[in-house]
């Protein structure tokens, strides 16, 4: 089904007509892999794509032989948004032998279950963890641990870079929930990077993530009169706080991070988020071969248009399969596999959805950064793209 076809030169080329789908040194085996996306709750409104895209590269994967004729499956699992639950599941995975783990979508969950699958050296691909210290500098050893999910840290500095060069911002707030790692995160990052073009940050008006009225707060806001209204934050939060504002009267720009860049919140925002931009690791209509055949079997698969999140998690389905490919497994000794696999991933080298992807020597990536802007209908369009 075409994707796969389209990876780097450490890929297989597609088999043959007429091959054996079952062919290769492992026919007859299993690889089997977990995942941890929040089906449920605060990031319900990324884990189902994430969910959906893993079982299309599934579909594709076992649908051309396999990786070395061995059949692939995953473990899917909802950690329901909750840090504790993530390392529940992460533990649980980890002892039913699983060689590597996709996960988890929240980096407030991230810092649970990272650390307990590089205990037990264990790969695991983060797949939309974009907060701060999650690979390279991290609190706690993560040699484990890799990232194809675009960083705050270098997404928000982007986006605010581009958009300050043309409009010449100057003032501007900051709105976020000061529970959640991932959105302090972005708060932190939108306040080293501000001064750096001459914007006045009038005010950082923080809040719970789990509060029902954010009326209080964006009329705070908006009274200030800002240019720009920075949000760092996820789930439905940041469409909340998009509509609140128009409603009364805000015609500024909204600027922020990877929360931005679930189709669903730009549905939810509706009108009110034309323009609102963000920095991506991936969009829609680029026409590389790998994306356009993602997204033409996305939509015959779903029914419906992948995102972000659906790319980073299929994406990085295809990079633990390239790296299985590569990696000389037995299937015979779990934690010796494991440790190969993680060799293997560091020499990545393949073509993606998010581009032709490899990762730098801290786990972190190596990829083109998409500026995005809400459309004011639940997609996005294409304002830049800065190369790697």
């Amino acid at each position: 089904m075409l994707v796969l076809g389209a990876c780097g030169s450490s890929a297989p080329p597609e088999p043959a007509p007429g091959a054996d789908a079952g062919s290769g040194p492992l026919a007859g085996k299993v690889l089997n892999f977990g995942a941890i996306f929040s089906l449920t709750g605060a990031g319900g409104v990324y884990g189902p794509q994430q969910k959906n895209a893993v079982e299309l590269a599934i579909e594709v994967v076992n649908g051309t032989g396999g990786v070395e004729g061995a059949e692939v499956a995953f473990d899917i699992a909802d950690d329901a948004s909750e840090k504790a639950q993530s390392a529940q599941v992460t533990q649980r995975l980890v002892g039913q032998q699983v060689l590597a783990i996709l996960g988890p979508t929240l980096s407030n969950s991230a810092v649970a279950a990272h650390p307990l699958a590089n205990s037990a050296k264990t790969p695991m691909l983060a797949v939309s963890t974009t907060g701060l210290n999650i690979v390279g500098d991290c609190p706690y050893p993560c040699d484990y641990i890799f990232r194809d999910s675009l960083g705050e840290a270098a997404a928000i500095p982007a986006n605010i870079r581009i958009y300050a060069e043309s409009a010449k911002p100057r003032t501007a707030v900051l709105l976020y929930p000061n529970d959640d790692k991932f959105s302090s995160d972005g708060a932190e990052i939108v306040r080293r990077s501000v001064g750096q073009h001459g914007i006045q940050l009038l005010s950082s008006i923080e809040f719970t993530k789990n509060e029902a009225d954010l009326t209080p707060y964006v009329t705070r806001a908006v009274g200030l009169k800002p240019d720009v209204a920075f949000i760092t934050s996820l789930g439905g939060i940041p469409a909340k706080i998009m509509n609140e504002a128009r409603r009364q009267g805000f015609t500024g720009q909204f600027l922020g991070g990877n929360g931005f860049n679930a189709a669903a919140v730009s549905k939810q925002a509706g009108a009110a988020g034309k323009g609102a931009r963000s920095a991506s690791a991936w969009f829609a209509g680029n026409d590389l071969p790998a994306n356009t055949a993602f997204v033409e079997a996305y939509r015959a698969k779903f029914g419906a248009e992948p995102d972000q999140f659906a790319a980073q998690a299929y994406s990085g389905a295809l990079i633990l399969f390239d790296a299985a490919r590569r990696a000389d497994l037995t299937l015979t000794d779990v934690a010796a596999d494991r440790t190969k696999l993680k060799a293997a991933l560091e020499g990545t080298s393949i073509d993606t959805p998010l581009g032709h992807f490899e990762f730098t020597e801290g786990h972190d990536v190596r990829q083109t950064i998409w500026i995005l802007a809400m459309d004011g209908e639940g997609g996005f369009e294409l304002v830049a793209s800065i190369k790697p």
